[in-house]
């Protein structure tokens, strides 16, 4: 016995130390397995023209802080390693839409050497569930603790436009669009989608107001409402106002609007702070690079919790 018990005690200190790596949490284990991709990554996922699909990075979460990922004048390592870490050929990764779980994607090649995108990848997906345009995109992330409700995201009812549409105008007279321009109103993109789990959803839209003669101008809303008995409330409202000479040389005011130039989209929602409440991602295409914003709803109203610019190349 007394040769035994120094092996048994080897044994059984061995099996214990294996037991205690196998029953770490969930967000531990996968820090330990992903190595380089310990660190929370969000990146925004499109496919304007099918069979088409990209990836861009747009946020870093590590330890709860929020951290800018590489742009695209980014230096050319730190892209490259980005590239290296996160665009392996084959690499997959979980697709959110609406806050939940929506399918994976898997990396086809980064695409680092082109002009415009160094900081993308071009990806496959197996997402059956969303139907991508312009104004449909969705969010992608290597962590396994994000998303894992069923999303929320549809197009809004007759009702629903109906109930919002008069938010809409309300807020352009606000700003003293004149009422003669309001007839032109064009609404780029209106989603509905459930933002608390309450079962009711919140209307979230962008808006563009055309003046065409005496000078052309261009006036645009985004737009997020919530429910408020049988109707809808503003919560958030952004508006702005271009004229020719804000357009840079060689562009296109009509650029503004079904294009996404100078427009603040929503990009999707995720409750990324897990307190039952998402955070709303959105983005303004310029002509030389992208803005992101998302916004967190505090103390009864959505503010500003980050926001990234990513250059993208010289217009």
């Amino acid at each position: 016995m007394t040769l035994r018990s120094p092996r048994i005690a080897l044994v059984l200190a061995i099996f214990s130390a294996l037991a205690g790596f196998f029953l770490i949490s969930a967000p531990q284990a996968e820090a330990v397995l992903v190595g380089a991709q310990a660190k929370t990554v969000l990146f925004v996922v499109s496919s304007p023209v099918p069979q088409q699909a990209s990836m861009l990075p747009i946020l870093i979460i590590d330890g709860g802080n929020y951290k800018a990922p590489v742009a695209g004048d980014s230096d050319a390592e730190e892209i490259t390693r980005f590239a290296a870490d996160y665009y392996r050929k084959g690499q997959e990764y979980r697709v959110l839409f609406g806050g939940g779980r929506a399918g994976k994607l898997t990396v086809k090649n980064s695409t680092k050497d082109s002009e415009c995108g160094r900081t993308g990848a071009d990806v496959s997906l197996q997402t059956p569930q969303i139907r991508f345009n312009s104004n449909v995109m969705a969010l992608a992330t290597n962590s396994d603790s994000l998303g894992r409700t069923t999303g929320s995201r549809r197009a809004p009812t007759n009702a629903e436009r109906a109930a919002v549409m008069p938010l809409a105008l309300a807020a352009f007279r606000q700003k003293g669009v004149a009422a003669s321009l309001l007839p032109s109103l064009d609404t780029v993109n209106l989603t509905a989608t459930d933002l608390n789990g309450d079962g009711k959803a919140e209307l979230i839209g962008s808006f563009v107001v055309k003046k065409t003669r005496g000078g052309q101008e261009r006036y645009v809303l985004f737009l997020l409402a919530e429910p408020d008995g049988n109707s809808y409330k503003p919560a958030l409202s952004n508006y702005e106002k271009f004229t020719q000479n804000d357009i840079m040389s060689g562009g296109d005011i009509d650029a503004i609007g079904q294009t996404g130039l100078y427009t603040e989209r929503l990009v999707d929602h995720l409750d990324l702070d897990a307190d039952g409440t998402s955070e709303v991602v959105t983005l303004k295409l310029g002509f030389e690079g992208d803005g992101y914003t998302i916004y967190r709803r505090q103390q009864g109203r959505w503010q500003k919790l980050y926001e990234f610019s990513n250059y993208r190349c010289a217009f």
